[in-house]
């Protein structure tokens, strides 16, 4: 649980989510957020972006930050963990079979389904949702024609992408079909994705910390949307921005500026100041 009284001198960790967070509206990373980045990490914190991104679309955003190698970096909405120099610390797939039957779902109903699987994004055919999603992550995908072919392979996660309608009444319906036993979540008003059970963004997060000997009150995390309710949720310290949605505020300890005015390297700079001798 968030908690507001965590004093800021205790944070070691901030988690940071990348869309309508790090990212402003235009899906790049300000040079003023880079910048206090880039100061943060010179004041000895531990960066780890999280996004229900693929790892390697996240993993070019630490290069461009600059981040050392050993940074963590929590992918595909933590189904994956894997650092920026490429060791795997941590990855749950999504069952075949739940896999097959929404791949067939959404084949046999039209719906544009995206298909992750060994860091390679793969569609059905080219269509408008699918050039939506590629123009807002830049991520190309590989054509392939039925998605039946990869039967009794394990995505790491899917993701089917509609208008607002569409998917917040399959989120209903899957959530019913499966009952609870995957993750069905909601990222963008046309996103509807789908990972393994017990995976979320707050239980990689808890992994990282563990692995890094680090305690809920040293961790800092930044979102917007209803997949960083968790890690907000798990840090000693939640941090949303203005443009999040209210579920987000509601658990938050803390209203940060919008994303396209570097709320996040606002906060990261009061959070690890740089003393002059380190400047």
């Amino acid at each position: 649980m968030t908690d507001t009284s965590t004093p800021t001198n205790r944070i070691k960790l901030a988690a940071i989510d990348l869309d309508g967070t790090l990212l402003g509206s235009d899906h790049a990373i300000s040079a003023g957020n880079r910048a206090a980045v880039r100061r943060a990490a010179g004041a000895g914190a531990i960066i780890v972006l999280a996004s229900g991104r693929q790892f390697d679309t996240i993993d070019a955003f630490a290069a461009h930050l600059g981040l050392s190698p050993d940074a963590p970096i929590i992918a595909y909405n933590g189904a994956m963990i894997r650092t920026h120099g490429g060791e795997t610390w941590f990855h749950q797939p999504l069952p075949a079979d739940a896999s097959s039957v929404i791949v067939r779902y959404c084949a046999a109903h039209s719906l544009h389904l995206n298909l992750y699987l060994d860091d390679t994004l793969y569609v059905r055919d080219d269509t408008a949702c699918g050039r939506l999603y590629q123009k807002r992550t830049g991520t190309v995908p590989s054509v392939t024609g039925d998605l039946a072919r990869f039967d009794g392979q394990q995505p790491t996660k899917l993701l089917l992408i509609d208008t607002k309608e569409i998917t917040d009444r399959l989120l209903k319906y899957f959530q019913a079909e499966f009952e609870n036993t995957l993750t069905i979540t909601k990222t963008e008003d046309e996103y509807l994705e789908f990972m393994a059970p017990n995976v979320s963004k707050g239980l990689a997060l808890a992994e990282t910390a563990q692995r890094l000997g680090l305690l809920p009150g040293q961790c800092a995390a930044f979102g917007d949307s209803y997949n960083d309710i968790s890690m907000l949720e798990w840090a000693g310290l939640g941090v949303a921005m203005e443009n999040a949605r209210p579920e987000l505020k509601a658990v938050a300890g803390r209203i940060a500026p919008s994303a396209d005015a570097d709320g996040v390297g606002a906060v990261l700079d009061e959070l690890f100041p740089v003393h002059p001798e380190h400047e």
